[in-house]
């Protein structure tokens, strides 16, 4: 059986492809290593949460946190965004059941108290296959964080 942490370092390193929305990424660039993924993860940012929201053309994931822990977090939803931008396309199931969004961009804007990430797919079909997976990943993470 999976543990909780599985369909997490996924979204990450699925997520990690979708936010250079001004430029591409290298073509040949690996995947980042679980435990990168892991430190760079917003959930472990101490009392954040995070919330998804249909939008017109993709998804939004807004993370937000105590005023004391804004910086980190930013940081972070950023290097998540970046992350997610790299990744390379027609990667394989998910693991632990969840599903792996289709193909996609991101971009971050700090907001009150936190960051949003929000996505688009490359292709307009697949808008309802992002916001559900999306959607099933945040729900996953606000329960479970980045821990076992």
């Amino acid at each position: 059986r999976a543990s909780p942490s599985a369909p997490l370092l996924l979204l990450l390193s699925s997520l990690g492809i979708l936010s250079a929305c001004a430029h591409a990424a290298p073509a040949a660039q690996a995947p980042a290593p679980p435990d990168q993924m892991m430190a760079m993860c917003p959930m472990t940012v101490p009392g954040t949460q995070v919330y998804a929201a249909d939008t017109t053309n993709g998804e939004a994931l807004t993370f937000t946190t105590s005023p004391d822990q804004v910086a980190e977090l930013r940081i972070r939803v950023h290097a998540m965004a970046n992350l997610h931008n790299q990744r390379p396309t027609g990667a394989g199931p998910g693991m632990g059941g969840m599903p792996i969004p289709p193909p996609s961009r991101a971009w971050v804007e700090d907001v009150a108290g936190g960051a949003r990430m929000s996505m688009t797919p490359n292709d307009p079909a697949h808008l309802q296959q992002l916001q559900s997976a999306v959607r099933m990943h945040a729900t996953n993470m606000q329960q479970h964080g980045c821990m076992n």
